[in-house]
């Protein structure tokens, strides 16, 4: 693969959509666990021994290319994104890490303390019998 990233750089095209390619694949695999959900998949084809070779092989790469131009593919990486992005799953999933998940020290805090304030009013509703007081407001 890195000969084929060479080989496109020195023959000076305009659009280097390999490059580019091996560059967005850098980009969403990082483990072998990626490996392993795009193989299962079939977006990909291990013929290595090992996803961990193949997560490897990617990540090995970014230290060979730079950044390109390959407006193509950028353009269909955007649209990707854009669709990814519009699903309402995704979009609940972000809100819910947004503000659910991000502040739940703050939920159980609040949690706590408003069970604390049930159990003081269920106390002293036990001592003072509180039900009896309630009904007499003549």
């Amino acid at each position: 693969m890195r000969n084929l990233v060479a080989y496109e750089a020195s023959a000076m095209s305009e659009s280097l959509v390999f490059t580019r390619y091996t560059q967005f694949m850098n980009l969403i695999i990082d483990t072998a666990d990626d490996v392993k959900l795009l193989r299962e998949r079939g977006i990909i084809v291990n013929h290595l021994k090992s996803d961990e070779k193949v997560a490897e092989l990617f990540n090995g790469m970014s230290k060979s290319i730079g950044l390109t131009d390959a407006s193509d593919l950028d353009e269909t990486i955007e649209k990707l994104n854009k669709y990814y992005n519009g699903n309402w799953e995704v979009r609940g999933y972000k809100l819910m890490k947004k503000y659910v998940f991000a502040s739940w020290k703050m939920l159980t805090l609040v949690a706590t303390i408003l069970l604390l304030l049930l159990m003081g009013l269920q106390a002293f509703c036990s001592v003072y019998n509180c039900p009896r007081s309630i009904n007499n407001q003549h």
